[in-house]
C-alpha cells in the first residue's frame, strides 16, 4: 500500500511539472522624465541610437531581411526595426512621404488591440550609456490618431544581467488626433539610473490609426544656463 501512495504522489508531480508556467507581464521600474529649470537648455551631444556600424540616422537605407523585425515586404531599416507588442499592425518602409531624404518609416494599427513599435530589437545593437547621464530621445512624425491610447515615446535601460527585458523604463506621455499633414519632434528628456548600461529608444502605436517616423535622434546632452559661455 505504501509502495503504491509513494507512486501515485511520484506520478502527480509529474504531472504538476508539465502545467504551463504562466509568467506575469513585465513591469519596469518607472523613472520620471527630466525636468529643466527656466533657466536651464540643453546642448546636444552626438547622435548616437545605436551601437551598430550602420547607423541609418534617416531609416533611409533598407535591408531585405526577411525576419520578424521587418517590414510586410520583409525590409527593415536596420539596425531598427519593428516589433509587435498586441494585436496584428502592419508596419511600412514608406516611399511615398517623409522629413528629411526619400522614405520614413510606418505603423498602421487597425483596430484597439494593435500595439506596434520601432525600436533598435538587437541587444548588443542598443547604445551604450552611463549612468547619472543626460539623454534626449527625438523623433519626427506625421500621424493621425482614430482611436485608442494613441503615439508615445519612451526609453528603456538596461542594467548588468538585463537581457530580455529592461530594469527601468521612462515614458513620455500619450499623443492623440492628427498632425494634420504636418510634421512634428516629440521629444523626451531622462537621466540614466544607476547600473544603467544600455538604453533602449523606443517610439510605440497603440489603437487604431497611422504614423510615419522619422529622423530619430538619441543622445548625451549638456545642460547649461541660458545665456552662458
Amino acid at each position: 500500500m505504501k509502495r503504491v501512495l509513494i507512486l501515485l504522489v511520484f506520478v502527480f508531480l509529474v504531472l504538476l511539472s508539465l502545467r504551463p508556467v504562466v509568467v506575469e507581464n513585465y513591469q519596469p521600474i518607472l523613472l520620471p522624465s527630466y525636468n529643466l529649470e527656466e533657466n536651464q537648455e540643453i546642448v546636444l551631444g552626438k547622435n548616437k541610437p545605436t551601437e551598430n556600424r550602420e547607423k541609418n540616422l534617416k531609416l533611409e537605407k533598407l535591408f531585405f531581411m526577411e525576419d520578424s523585425f521587418s517590414d510586410r515586404y520583409g525590409f527593415r531599416p536596420y539596425p531598427w526595426g519593428q516589433e509587435i507588442f498586441g494585436g496584428n499592425p502592419e508596419f511600412l518602409c514608406d516611399g511615398s512621404m517623409s522629413k528629411v531624404g526619400e522614405r520614413s518609416f510606418q505603423i498602421k494599427g487597425k483596430s484597439l488591440e494593435d500595439v506596434g513599435v520601432l525600436a533598435i530589437p538587437g541587444f548588443y545593437d542598443k547604445p551604450l550609456v552611463e549612468e547619472g547621464e543626460i539623454y534626449y530621445l527625438e523623433f519626427s512624425i506625421n500621424y493621425k490618431v482614430e482611436k485608442g491610447e494613441g503615439i508615445r515615446i519612451f526609453h528603456q535601460f538596461f542594467i548588468e544581467g538585463d537581457y530580455l527585458y529592461p530594469t527601468y523604463a521612462c515614458y513620455g506621455p500619450f499623443i492623440t488626433g492628427s498632425s494634420e499633414g504636418k510634421w512634428e519632434r516629440v521629444g523626451l528628456l531622462v537621466k540614466a539610473p544607476p547600473r544603467a548600461m544600455r538604453g533602449d529608444p523606443v517610439i510605440l502605436l497603440s489603437g487604431k490609426g497611422t504614423v510615419n517616423i522619422d529622423q530619430p535622434f538619441f543622445g548625451r546632452v549638456e545642460i547649461v544656463e541660458k545665456g552662458g559661455d
